[in-house]
């Protein structure tokens, strides 16, 4: 700690040292004395500060992965008072992986999947045509996960503009091995708009190997792809 640093503001001396957390020309020593400065902070502001470490990464992996280990330690010793903060966390980051498995650990993995899906709400609501990045990577987060709530809350992705999110809505549908997924899956495979071939090729794959019956395979005969063709009523693959 330097002299002049005595006399400057909590919050101020806070930012500071998150400067030094997320700055690569530091080297490991200065990284960890500012995380665990923050760590001995009772404070939300030094944790979300810590948190921001997740989203910065350092060309030598080996280097990076430790120090965010330990950032993860500090960070998750602190047990429930990280609930706000890494919520709020969750909201602004551009990296997910690490505070999504920090919320599992602390919170629980319903309460992580509740937060996934609020999150996606949020993105949907923001409605940015430019960053479509974080719905796509919530719902890969969320394709392993099986919940009750997740075909109604990922259906709405089956519309969105970019592509990625609605092959990745679709795999978390797929993914809940329920058949109510059947006829949402089906009127995203019939809409004329769809002009995603990989989609509608993974939904054909999927109706054929479930045997799902088809509602309207008129229409779905009109929009299969590859070599799939409509018999008895279900798609079947032809070559």
């Amino acid at each position: 700690m330097g002299f002049l640093d005595f006399f400057i503001s909590e919050d101020r001396r806070i930012a500071k040292e998150q400067r030094n957390l997320t700055n690569r020309d530091k080297n490991t020593e200065d990284r960890e004395a500012a995380a665990r400065w923050l760590c001995d902070r009772d404070s939300p502001r030094a944790i979300v500060a810590l948190l921001t470490r997740f989203d910065m990464n350092l060309e030598n992996q080996l280097k990076d992965q430790a120090e965010k280990e330990l950032t993860y330690s500090l960070i998750a010793a602190k047990g429930a008072a990280t609930l706000r903060p890494l919520a709020r966390h969750l909201e602004r980051c551009r990296q997910l992986a690490t505070p999504l498995r920090m919320f599992v650990d602390l919170f629980g993995e319903d309460a992580a999947v509740e937060k996934a899906f609020h999150l996606l709400q949020v993105e949907h609501e923001r409605d940015d045509l430019n960053k479509p990045e974080k719905k796509v990577d919530l719902l890969i987060w969320l394709v392993e996960k099986r919940h009750p709530d997740a075909i109604e809350r990922c259906a709405l992705f089956l519309h969105d503009f970019d592509e990625n999110v609605r092959y990745a809505a679709a795999e978390v549908m797929l993914g809940q091995q329920d058949d109510a997924a059947r006829p949402l899956l089906e009127a995203a495979l019939v809409n004329p708009t769809e002009e995603s071939n990989r989609l509608r090729v993974r939904l054909c794959e999927a109706f054929e190997q479930r045997r799902w019956p088809l509602d309207d395979p008129e229409a779905a005969g009109a929009r299969l792809a590859g070599s799939y063709a409509v018999r008895d009523n279900r798609i079947v693959r032809t070559g």
